[in-house]
C-alpha cells in the first residue's frame, strides 16, 4: 500500500504507472521459484504448499511463496528476485505501464500493450524457475535424513553408556523444591 501515492502520480502525470509491471515481475518470479521447488521435491508436505502457494504469487499474493517456501530453503528466494530483476529490466527497457493491479489480472488493465506484459511474465517466471531447478533448491533425501538422526542418537546412547558418573556443578545456591 505503500506504493499507492507512486501509482496515483505517475497515473495523473503520465496515464499509467511504472512500478505495477516491475511489482508484477516480482511477484511472479517469486511463483516461478516456488514451483520450480514444488516440482523437484519429493515431500509431499512441501509439494502441497509450495503449488497453491506458486498460483497465488502470480495472482499477486506472494506471502505463501516468499514466507511459506522460498525464504525457508534460502536460495529459491535469491533465485525469485533475480528472475524478478530479468523481467523489472524488460518492463523498464520497453517502456511497460500499467493502470492497475499486479499479477495475471494486471493484463486486462495493460491492453495498449498485453504482448510486453506477457514477455514480461514469461522472462520473470522462467528465469526464476530455471535459476531455482538448476541452482536454487536441492531436495533432500527422506532416508538420509532419517539415517544421520540415528547416527546421532547412536553417538549420544554410547557417550552416555561410557560416561563415568558426572559432577553437576551449580553457579549459584539454592534448594531444589519439588513442584
Amino acid at each position: 500500500h505503500m506504493y499507492t501515492i507512486i501509482d496515483l502520480g505517475q497515473l495523473s502525470k503520465f496515464g499509467v504507472t511504472y512500478w505495477l509491471p516491475l511489482a508484477s515481475a516480482a511477484n511472479i518470479a517469486q511463483g516461478g521459484a516456488t514451483l520450480a521447488v514444488a516440482l523437484k521435491t519429493k515431500d509431499q508436505k512441501i509439494k502441497s504448499m509450495a503449488v497453491p502457494s506458486a498460483l497465488s504469487a502470480c495472482m499477486g499474493i506472494t506471502e505463501p511463496a516468499i514466507f511459506g517456501v522460498n525464504l525457508r530453503f534460502g536460495k529459491p528466494f535469491v533465485m525469485g528476485c533475480i528472475g524478478g530483476a530479468f523481467g523489472a529490466l524488460f518492463a523498464s527497457v520497453t517502456g511497460l505501464g500499467a493502470t492497475g493491479v499486479t499479477g495475471i489480472f494486471g493484463i486486462l488493465l495493460c491492453l495498449n500493450n498485453p504482448v510486453s506484459y506477457i514477455l514480461m511474465f514469461v522472462i520473470a517466471f522462467g528465469a526464476a524457475f530455471v535459476l531455482t531447478w538448476l541452482f536454487g533448491y536441492k531436495d533432500t533425501n527422506v532416508s538420509e535424513k532419517t539415517e544421520s538422526i540415528e547416527a546421532v542418537g547412536d553417538k549420544s546412547t554410547t557417550e552416555k553408556s561410557n560416561a563415568d558418573d558426572s559432577v553437576l556443578y551449580s553457579v549459584s545456591e539454592g534448594t531444589a523444591i519439588l513442584l
